[in-house]
C-alpha cells in the first residue's frame, strides 16, 4: 500500500487525467469516454443531480466519476443495467422465487422452493434495519436501472422471451441479490449426512451389524488431509485441542449417533429422500444438500511489511464464485471526491458499492468460511384447529401455531403470445411440479419454513437460517468503501451478519489483519457443555432440547434474536507474530484437527463449535508451504505473491502419487493379484500412470 505522500501524487495524476479529458461538474448529463480512445457521447438523464462521467478504459472498466453520492450510485446503476441487465433481471427473479415468470415452466421448480425458504421475505426485512443513508443510496442505484431501461431497449433475451416490459428495479431487488449470493455460501441442509446415517443404521439392523459404528469410523471425518490452521499458524501457536470432553474416538462418537438417531421417526428417512430427489436438481441447492462437497477454491494471505521489500504489507486474493457467464463479479471504480469516496473493485451486478477491492487508505479480500449458521429439525405436527394454517408443532409438550403464507405462482407461457403469463394452479401438480398454495411457517425457526411435511405421520422437517433475518451485508460495503483505518474496517465487519467469509486486510499504515464475519448462533445443549441428541450438523429433533438461545444481551450491531458468539471469540488476528496469514477454506481456528469439532471449550464456558469440516486444507497447506520458503529467502515481493498465486502443485497428489506409482510396479512383481495385473496391463492405465 502507498504512504500518504504517494497517494497524493496518485490522486493528483488522477485529476490532471480528467481535467484533459475535460470532466466538470454542473449539468445533469453522463458523458461516456475511453481512457483509451477518448471518444465522447452525452446523454441527458432524468434523474441526475448534477454533471457525471463514466469513463471505460482500455479493458472496458467503467470509472464512475460523480459531485454526490445519489448520483455515484445512480451511475453505478445506469452502468450495471448497460452491461448485465438481463442477467440482474435473472438473479433477482431466481432469489426472489419468480423466475418462471421470466423463462417459464421450466423454473416453476425452483420457483418454488425459493418462495418456501423466503429470501426475498428476508430482504425485505434486511431493508428495513438498513441505516437512512443506505436505503437512500440503494433507491439511487434503483432509479439508475429504472432510468436506463426507460431510454433503451431492452436486451434481445425478452425479445426471445416474448416479454416487452421489464418490472421497476426496487431496493428489495438489490439486497435479495446480496441474500441470494450469501445463501450460495452459508446454508445447508444436514439432510445429507442424516440420510446417510439412518440408511446405516437400518441396514445395520436388518444385516445384523452396527451401522452407527461403520458411519463414524469409516465414513465421517472433520480432521482435513492438511494441518494448515490460519490463527494458529499466523500466531505460532498450536491448535486448540480437546477440553470439553464430549467424547473422543469414532467409539464415543458411535455412541452419540446412536443415540441420536433413535430420537428420530421412522418417516423422517423417507421425508428426507423425497425432499432431496424435489431439490437435488437445482444448482442452488447442490451446496446445500452436501456442504462437506461445497467446491470452495477461494485463497487468500498476507505478508507483514517487516519482511516485504519495501517495508509495506503484500496481500493476495483470489475469491472464486460460481464460473458463470457473464460473471458473477464485475469490476468498476467510484469516486465522489467531495464525497470522499474513492474506491476501485469488484461489485455485484444489481448491488451496489464495491463488494472487494480498496481505496486510498485500506484493501480487502475474501474467501468463503463455512459456519454452520444453519439447523434443520425434524417436527411434530399436529392439527390444531386454533392455528390460522390448522396445523401446529409440539414444543416442550405445547402447541406453537404453523403461520400460512399464500402464494401465487406464474410461468410465461412462450407461447407465440407476447407477455403471455398464466397462473399455476395452487395444491396442484403442474409440469412435474406441486404448487402449494401456501408456506407453512414456524415463528421459532427464526421465521423459517416448513420444507417437508407428512401429515398422516405428523412429521415434518423445517428449516432455521440465520439469513432470515434482516441483515445488513450492504451496509458492511458502504462502510469499507470509504474506510480510513483498520477501527472502521472493523465496524463495518460487525454488520456483515450472514454469509460468513474469511476477510483478509492491509491499509497504508502498514498494518495486516485476518478476520472472520457473520453472526454464529449459540445451542442450547452446546452452551451446556453437551450435545443433546443428534450434533447441529444432522437434522436435529425439533421438540426440546437443542435450540438456538434466545437474545438476552445482544451485541450491538447484532441482527438476529438469538444468542451469537461475541465478536471477540471469532477467529481473528492483527498483525500476525508470524508475519504471515493464510486462508484458503481451511480451518481458521484449528477446532477440526482432532477430528472433533465439539470438543473445545468457550473462553466462559460451552462447546466452542464452528462448524464439522472445511476443505482447502490442500490449498492452504501448499501456500503456507511456499510462503516459508519465501519468508526465508526474504524479502518477500509482488513477484514472490504472483509465483505462489500461479502455483500448481497439489499436496494430496504428492501424498497419493507415490501408492499410486508402486502398486503399478507391484503389479508387474510374480504372484500379484491377477484383478492388479490385468488392471496394470491395461494401455489406458500404463499411459495415465506413466502421466503421473
Amino acid at each position: 500500500m502507498n504512504a500518504p505522500s504517494k497517494r497524493a501524487l496518485t490522486l493528483s495524476a488522477m485529476t490532471i487525467l480528467l481535467l484533459a479529458l475535460g470532466i466538470a461538474f454542473g449539468a445533469t448529463s453522463i458523458t461516456a469516454q475511453s481512457l483509451a480512445a477518448p471518444v465522447t457521447t452525452t446523454e441527458a438523464i432524468p434523474g441526475l443531480q448534477a454533471e457525471g462521467r463514466i469513463l471505460r478504459d482500455a479493458a472496458g472498466i467503467p470509472h464512475i466519476i460523480a459531485a454526490n453520492r445519489h448520483d455515484l450510485y445512480f451511475l453505478q446503476g445506469w452502468i450495471h443495467a448497460e452491461d448485465r441487465l438481463f442477467q440482474m433481471d435473472l438473479s433477482r427473479r431466481q432469489a426472489s422465487g419468480t423466475l418462471a415468470e421470466l423463462v417459464g415452466l421450466p423454473a416453476l421448480g425452483s420457483d418454488v422452493e425459493l418462495r418456501t425458504l423466503g429470501l426475498r421475505r428476508a430482504a425485505a426485512r434486511s431493508v428495513d434495519v438498513l441505516r437512512r443513508a443506505t436505503q437512500r443510496e440503494l433507491e439511487a442505484y434503483a432509479s439508475g436501472v429504472n432510468a436506463w431501461v426507460a431510454s433503451h431497449p431492452l436486451p434481445p433475451e425478452y425479445g426471445a422471451l416474448e416479454l416487452t416490459t421489464f418490472e421497476p428495479w426496487t431496493p428489495v431487488d438489490s439486497v435479495v441479490i446480496a441474500k441470494l449470493i450469501a445463501f450460495g455460501l452459508s446454508f445447508d441442509l444436514d439432510t445429507g449426512l442424516t440420510e446417510t446415517l439412518l440408511t446405516y443404521e437400518a441396514v445395520g439392523q436388518l444385516a445384523g451389524f452396527d451401522g452407527a459404528a461403520l458411519f463414524a469410523e469409516d465414513l465421517f471425518r472433520s480432521a482435513p488431509f492438511d494441518p494448515a490452521s490460519t490463527v494458529p499458524d499466523a500466531l505460532g501457536a498450536p491448535a486448540m485441542t480437546g477440553e470439553a470432553r464430549t467424547g473422543d474416538g469414532p467409539a464415543s462418537l458411535a455412541a452419540q449417533l446412536r443415540s441420536g438417531a433413535s430420537e428420530l421417526h421412522p418417516e423422517t428417512l423417507e421425508l428426507l429422500s423425497s425432499y432431496r430427489q424435489r431439490v437435488e436438481g437445482l444448482p442452488l441447492f447442490r451446496s446445500a444438500l452436501e456442504p462437506r462437497e461445497r467446491i470452495e477454491g477461494s485463497n487468500e494471505w498476507g505478508v507483514s511489511g517487516r519482511h516485504t521489500a519495501d517495508g509495506q504489507p503484500l496481500i493476495a486474493n483470489d475469491p472464486h464464485l460460481a464460473l458463470n457467464t457473464p460473471a458473477t463479479f464485475y469490476q468498476n471504480h467510484l469516486w465522489s471526491p467531495s464525497e470522499s469516496v474513492n474506491v476501485m473493485g469488484s461489485s455485484f451486478p444489481g448491488t451496489p458499492y464495491v463488494i472487494l477491492g480498496q481505496n486510498q487508505y485500506i484493501c480487502w479480500g475474501a474467501t468463503t468460511n463455512p459456519m454452520d449458521v444453519t439447523d434443520t429439525y425434524q417436527e411434530t405436527v399436529v392439527v390444531d384447529p386454533s392455528s390460522p394454517s390448522g396445523l401446529s408443532t409440539i414444543y416442550e409438550g405445547q402447541s406453537e401455531p404453523l403461520i400460512p403464507l399464500p402464494q401465487l405462482f406464474r410461468y410465461n407461457q412462450v407461447d407465440g403470445v407476447a407477455d403471455n403469463l398464466a397462473n399455476a394452479p395452487p395444491d396442484a401438480e403442474i409440469a412435474g411440479v406441486f404448487v402449494p398454495g401456501a408456506v407453512l411457517i414456524s415463528p421459532r425457526r427464526n421465521q423459517g419454513p416448513i420444507v417437508a411435511l407428512d401429515q398422516a405421520s405428523g412429521t415434518g422437517i423445517s428449516v432455521q437460517y440465520t439469513g432470515f433475518s434482516g441483515t445488513r451485508e450492504v451496509e458492511a460495503f458502504r462502510i469499507w468503501n470509504q474506510a480510513n483505518n483498520i477501527r472502521e474496517f472493523r465496524a463495518g465487519l460487525q454488520n456483515f451478519d450472514v454469509g460468513s467469509q474469511n476477510w483478509i486486510y492491509a491499509d497504508y499504515r502498514g498494518n495486516v489483519a485476518y478476520f472472520t464475519s457473520a453472526e454464529m448462533p449459540l445451542r442450547e445443549d452446546l452452551q451446556a457443555g453437551v450435545v443433546d441428541g443428534l450434533p447441529p450438523y444432522f437434522v436435529r429433533d425439533g421438540t426440546g432440547g437443542n435450540e438456538w438461545l434466545q437474545e438476552q444481551d445482544p451485541q450491538l450491531p447484532q441482527a438476529i434474536p438469538f444468542q451469537i458468539l461475541p465478536f471477540e471469540e471469532m477467529p481473528q488476528v492483527v498483525n500476525p507474530p508470524n508475519g504471515y496469514v493464510v486462508n484458503a477454506n481451511n480451518d481458521p481456528a484449528g477446532t477440526t484437527l482432532d477430528n472433533n469439532p465439539l470438543n473445545q471449550l468457550r473462553p466462559g464456558g460451552g462447546i466452542y463449535y464452528l462448524n464439522p469440516g472445511y476443505a482447502g486444507g490442500f490449498r492452504a497447506g501448499r501456500i503456507t508451504e511456499r510462503l516459508h520458503a519465501a519468508l526465508a529467502a526474504g524479502p518477500v515481493t509482488a513477484e514472490d505473491m504472483a509465483s505462489i498465486q500461479a502455483d500448481v502443485k497439489l499436496r494430496d497428489a504428492q501424498a497419493l502419487v507415490p501408492y499410486l506409482l508402486a502398486a503399478f510396479q507391484n503389479a508387474f512383481n510374480p504372484g500379484a493379484p491377477p484383478a492388479l495385473a490385468a488392471l496394470a496391463a491395461d494401455p489406458g492405465v500404463a499411459e495415465a500412470v506413466n502421466r503421473l
